[in-house]
């Protein structure tokens, strides 16, 4: 899992990385300017990896919130 960390890391692309569970080992919010981009990004990350068995892509349609910000106590 380190490794897929270590490949995602320099893309620009990929703007959050999260390791998670149950389920999938990751989630990454990405940025592509078009469909062109956003496949040669899956082929560099996924397709070109034989660690990657199953890939699930989900589109924004409409975002209702957005923030990071994390009151400290």
């Amino acid at each position: 899992m380190a490794r897929f960390e270590t490949r995602v890391a320099p893309e620009a692309a990929v703007q959050q990385c999260y390791r998670v569970s149950p389920g999938p080992d990751f989630c990454l919010v990405v940025y592509a300017a078009d469909m062109p981009a956003y496949q040669a990004l899956t082929q560099r990350l996924f397709t070109s990896d034989a660690n990657v068995r199953n890939v699930k892509t989900y589109f924004s349609i409409h975002r209702s919130k957005f923030g990071a910000e994390i009151r400290m106590i």
